[in-house]
């Protein structure tokens, strides 16, 4: 299918001539020949809808058809956190895997969608879907089915001859990634034989970010989403963590993406489970230091 060539029209009343859209489309669809000259719009075929040129315009002298009205808006500056601010919400957000029994409202899970939506993505392509579950009968069934996936890799890497089949069909990341977690898959059925839940401690809810395969990035897009997602419920009072073993567990088994309905083209890369915390944490834990190569390549 062939793309569309949007419509961008630049009002010569408005212009100041400024020349910031020039300077910040990604495509340079903006050409201005001689500074303080009105810019013209070359050939659209390579726009990718970013929106960068209404956002720069300080007189909405430009108008784009994928962008209709109030579809724009003015920053709110006082509203944008300073940097210590910033800073303390990165710091005190912590994986949380204790949850009181209240249920998550559909307003505060929306709320949360709402950052991971403003996540940037490759190409500005906005494919990252997402799955909300919170009845209690599925995430039971995602549980188990995560327990039984990774009971059964544990025997696989067990034995030499399916442990090497395992080698041929996997990347060796993964196969690392299995054998350093092999004390982690004998946890995991001790605690799930003892009645508990070790891979989505009881949340309430869950999101599953996926997205087509054959998009640009789908997994970083989904792992930035759903860091959005995190913050913006840390800020909502909620807690959380990342699904790695869900996540993990459908990359090789259809049965949890199944499970949910979600498409056959498509493949989960991201899942974070939400609640309302038991405990809070008053502190934050300062990391390792900050290791980095300045002008590390001198030529």
């Amino acid at each position: 299918k062939r793309k569309r060539m949007p419509t961008i029209i630049i009002d010569d009343q408005k212009c100041l001539l400024c020349g910031r859209c020039v300077a910040t489309c990604p495509a340079s669809l903006f050409v201005q020949a001689t500074a303080g000259e009105s810019p013209d719009v070359a050939p659209t075929d390579l726009c990718i809808a970013c929106g960068h040129c209404l956002a720069v315009c300080p007189t909405d002298a430009i108008t784009h058809d994928a962008f209709p009205e109030k579809s724009v808006f003015p920053v709110d500056t006082e509203a944008v956190p300073n940097y210590a601010q910033t800073l303390e919400l990165l710091r005190s957000r912590r994986s949380v895997r204790g949850f009181t029994e209240a249920p998550v409202s559909r307003e505060l899970v929306t709320a949360v969608l709402e950052a991971a939506r403003l996540a940037p993505t490759a190409h500005n392509l906005q494919e990252v879907r997402y799955t909300v579950v919170q009845d209690k009968t599925v995430l039971a069934a995602i549980t188990k089915s995560v327990v039984t996936y990774f009971s059964g890799l544990k025997k696989q890497m067990g034995n030499p001859i399916a442990r090497l089949l395992f080698r041929l069909a996997a990347t060796r990341s993964e196969v690392d990634s299995a054998l350093r977690m092999l004390p982690d898959f004998d946890y995991v059925a001790r605690e799930y034989a003892a009645g508990r839940d070790p891979i989505l401690h009881d949340a309430p809810c869950i999101l599953i970010a996926h997205s087509r395969r054959t998009v640009n990035f789908p997994e970083s897009n989904a792992a930035i989403a759903l860091h959005n997602a995190a913050l913006a419920a840390h800020a909502l009072g909620l807690g959380g963590f990342l699904l790695g073993y869900v996540v993990g567990a459908s990359k090789r088994s259809r049965a949890i993406p199944d499970l949910l309905g979600i498409p056959r083209d498509h493949e989960v890369y991201s899942g974070l489970a939400l609640g309302h915390p038991a405990v809070v944490f008053p502190k934050w834990i300062q990391r390792r230091p900050l290791e980095v190569d300045w002008d590390a390549f001198t030529g």
